[in-house]
């Protein structure tokens, strides 16, 4: 709340100040009733330890996606953390290290059973189900990395994109520089990829980054887009998005790390 407060006094500063640019005056209004909503909403009369209710899962993700709506009036993209539900128990996950060296065929299908064999791996205990409010799109992921290029692969929930209409998948890769890989998702199909950095943003590199959808989601980013410099690990965030929402987010904790070099199977400084 905090952050979306101060992010609305800034884009209401610049629009008195009159730089180009700027959210008009409807859309400074619109962000303002939802930061208003979102302030007198049950999940703020009911947060704390000391207070608890058989609907804390509902106040929360209306919490959330007011301040999603706050963003988006202001015409700025909702940070990825609020795909994650605030008020809950750390969620275990089954971490495992890459073992080997990658060589996959970017096609959306597990083309054999040896092509992610030696990936790292990342999956979190999800024991929560839609009776608790929460609804679980993301199953696990895992990476590794060929000579020149870094894999990733999303296993989804079974069924979960033929229920989306509009999503995009946002693939963030934290180095020296933050990249952010937006895949967009109708009707079950990938149809636009571009990718994010702080100084540009380019619109369907397949040169750099290839990705497929079909049974699972892989995508490949070469080496070149990477900023790692001399960096011995580097972080990956994968989230979901839905109608300008985000609804499911790996790691449910947040940012982990992945060590670099030989060592581990990686790229090294």
């Amino acid at each position: 709340l905090a952050g979306a407060r101060e992010f609305y006094a800034q884009q209401l500063a610049r629009h008195e100040r009159g730089e180009a640019n700027t959210p008009n005056s409807e859309e400074l209004s619109a962000a303002f009733e939802a930061l208003i909503m979102a302030e007198g909403s049950d999940w703020c009369w009911w947060f704390g330890p000391e207070h608890s209710s058989a609907n804390d899962a509902e106040f929360d993700a209306f919490f959330r996606q007011l301040l999603s709506e706050a963003y988006q009036s202001l015409g700025c993209e909702a940070p990825d953390e609020l795909a994650n539900p605030i008020k809950h128990k750390p969620e275990p996950a089954h971490i495992i290290a890459p073992s080997a060296f990658l060589d996959v065929r970017v096609d959306g299908r597990e083309s054999s059973y040896f092509e992610w064999m030696g990936a790292g791996f990342y999956s979190p205990e999800r024991r929560e189900t839609s009776m608790h409010g929460r609804v679980h799109w993301l199953h696990h992921f895992r990476y590794g990395f060929g000579t020149e290029s870094l894999f990733i692969r999303v296993d989804l929930v079974e069924g979960a994109l033929a229920t989306l209409q509009d999503a995009e998948f946002r693939i963030t890769l934290r180095g020296d520089e933050e990249l952010r890989i937006v895949l967009h998702v109708r009707e079950g199909k990938l149809c636009e990829q571009h990718v994010e950095t702080k100084d540009s943003c380019l619109v369907g590199p397949q040169d750099m980054v290839l990705a497929a959808c079909d049974r699972i989601l892989e995508v490949s980013v070469v080496r070149k887009l990477l900023r790692l410099g001399k960096r011995n690990s580097f972080s990956p965030l994968i989230a979901l998005w839905e109608g300008g929402l985000p609804v499911d987010l790996l790691p449910a904790e947040g940012w982990f790390e992945v060590a670099l070099g030989q060592d581990h199977f990686a790229w090294g400084p």
